[in-house]
């Protein structure tokens, strides 16, 4: 017998002894209770949980539509079917366009376990569904780290705020917070403790917040607090004095004080910005103001410069790096977990400065995309990748390389002609090329994105989305993305193993991927526990230090003799993953 807890909307205990007769009749063991009166109703819906509803269409004090109005009302999905002595097919269109999912007739209740077995089948899909969609909307709109909205609902927010402020003429500002050498956090403690540390900070920002106040996390270290209404001229200095007041006492990570310090830009519509992104770009700078001045906060002021004298000079002398062969790419490789075969390779630069040594992309790719010199420093990577994957071609090794695109590369005019004048230089074709773009890069212009992405894909490149699930706003429309794979940020794969929430995101994104059509590659794979569970869970390919860390391309060459992994194209057959 199956447990049905089912609750009954009934004035005739004689047709409620029938009904339970035939649930009991059908396989069912009802735990039930009957209720009279939406008073009665209301308190069952508020206090117990109901598979299902029973619901006669008149008594004397409630009917059917009342009962569907309350139960529309308290928000519950639940399985409700009308069970009348009369009825007509006029009512019981309007009865189903209401929301009833069926409606039976009292004098034949032969159809009561076929009504009842169906619409509890589709109330589970329904909860998956709804699952599903909670499961996306967080992978639009939450930082996982912070459980705070990311930068794309930020964005979204600021616009609401917005819209609002001007139709009652008054300003909003954006406070921009950056935490002062939190680099040396990851780099002492390591990132896990520095991903505990930045929760702890989201956490005080915002016990000291009040409504309508919101704050998020943009990215990194860096939270933005949106003010959408202020009270008194001095508010914001208010905020900034709470919000810094409540960093003072150290955080205490594993028994160890961290100390945390804070630089503060402040921007405001419609005084400084006319839309959300330039209104952050306005705060950014006044951030950045803030570090160079060594205080507490700037507000922005037009005589600001986006950058400081020390990133000019870095940016002067990338120019003369990218002519004078100080770049170098290392590349990490892409392994296929069914066949235990390396099938591409990732391209990554590198620049070897003479004073400063190895500086790694986070150092200069922001800086040289605000100097327009990312256009040639797109090029020259792209040339370089695909020289490498030309050079092993002509080795009978065919492996895809992946090159990332930038923000501000992905909206470039000249993008398509850059692509195949690099590769009308190195002889290569546009199926040895994976182009890879963030969710964040797509959202600054979805259209022009589009427009680009299927002119693209057109021509014969594959496409893949990096860093899946930290800043997309639209979900939905990826399926009108010509891409080819979806890389799942490692973010979500650093805690899947001791973190359920985790798992359950990665598992959603692997199967999301897969119902698109689209491979699904994990990135930061360092353990062989973490590939046996991907492997479980359907993933495609990996990327991390357990596969091999980033290489020069003559290192690479050398380990693809050593490698405990198969290459694409050689004869020998390599054991299934999936089998051993």
């Amino acid at each position: 017998m199956k447990r049905l807890n089912t609750l009954i909307v009934e004035d005739s205990e004689d047709d409620t002894t029938l009904l339970l007769m035939e649930l009991k009749a059908g396989g069912y063991e009802p735990y039930h209770m009957r209720v009279e009166t939406s008073q009665e109703m209301e308190v069952e819906l508020t206090n117990h949980s109901w598979d299902i509803i029973f619901c006669d269409f008149t008594m004397p004090r409630f009917s059917a539509f009342d009962a569907l109005a309350l139960l529309h009302h308290t928000g519950l999905d639940i399985p409700f079917i009308i069970v009348s002595g009369t009825i007509g097919e006029d009512r019981a269109v309007t009865a189903m366009k209401a929301g009833a999912h069926d409606y039976i007739l009292k004098g034949n209740l032969k159809r009561l376990i076929p009504a009842t077995e169906r619409e509890l089948r589709e109330a589970i899909v329904r909860e998956e569904h709804r699952r599903a969609d909670e499961t996306i909307h967080r992978l639009a709109y939450i930082d996982p780290i912070t459980d705070l909205p990311n930068r794309a609902r930020f964005l979204e927010l600021i616009n609401e705020a917005m819209g609002q402020a001007q139709s009652e003429m008054r300003s909003i500002a954006l406070l921009l917070m950056d935490l002062d050498r939190f680099k040396d956090v990851n780099d002492t403690l390591g990132h896990d403790r520095g991903d505990i540390l930045l929760k702890q900070v989201g956490m005080r920002l915002k016990s000291v917040l009040f409504e309508p106040d919101i704050i998020a996390r943009i990215g990194g270290d860096e939270f933005g607090i949106l003010l959408p209404q202020m009270p008194s001229p001095d508010y914001i200095q208010k905020v900034i004095k709470d919000l810094l007041d409540t960093l003072s006492p150290p955080f205490i990570i594993d028994r160890i004080p961290i100390s945390v310090e804070a630089s503060i830009g402040v921007a405001t519509i419609p005084e400084h910005a006319q839309s959300p992104h330039m209104l952050l770009q306005k705060a950014d700078i006044a951030m950045y103001h803030a570090k160079e001045l060594a205080c507490n906060y700037a507000i922005y002021d037009s005589n600001y410069k986006l950058q400081t004298h020390e990133q000019l000079g870095l940016m002067a002398e990338l120019r003369e790096a990218i002519e004078q062969e100080q770049l170098l790419l290392h590349f990490q490789p892409k392994l296929e977990i069914k066949t235990g075969r390396i099938v591409g390779v990732e391209a990554l630069v590198r620049w070897i400065h003479p004073r400063l040594g190895m500086l790694y992309p986070d150092q200069f790719i922001l800086a040289a995309e605000h100097t327009g010199l990312i256009a040639p420093l797109t090029r020259w990577v792209l040339i370089e990748a695909l020289t490498y994957s030309e050079k092993l071609r002509k080795q009978g090794i065919h492996l895809k390389v992946s090159v990332n695109l930038s923000a501000r590369s992905l909206h470039d005019a000249r993008l398509l002609h850059m692509i195949n004048e690099s590769l009308m230089i190195t002889g290569a074709s546009p199926a040895q090329l994976m182009l890879e773009v963030t969710e964040s890069a797509i959202v600054l212009d979805p259209n022009r994105a589009e427009e680009t992405l299927l002119a693209l894909s057109y021509l014969g490149f594959s496409l893949s989305i990096d860093d899946f699930g930290t800043g997309y706003t639209s979900l939905a429309s990826i399926k009108r993305l010509p891409i080819n794979e979806i890389k799942i940020d490692k973010s979500f794969i650093t805690n899947m193993l001791i973190d359920n929430k985790e798992a359950l995101i990665v598992h959603s994104v692997i199967d999301l991927g897969h119902n698109l059509g689209l491979k699904v590659v994990a990135e930061g794979i360092e353990s062989q526990e973490l590939l046996e569970t991907l492997t479980t869970l359907g993933c495609d390919e990996i990327q991390g230090y357990f596969v091999c860390e980033p290489k020069a391309a003559d290192d690479l060459n050398d380990w693809f003799e050593t490698s405990p992994w198969g290459l694409v194209t050689p004869v020998e057959s390599k054991p299934d993953l999936q089998s051993t």
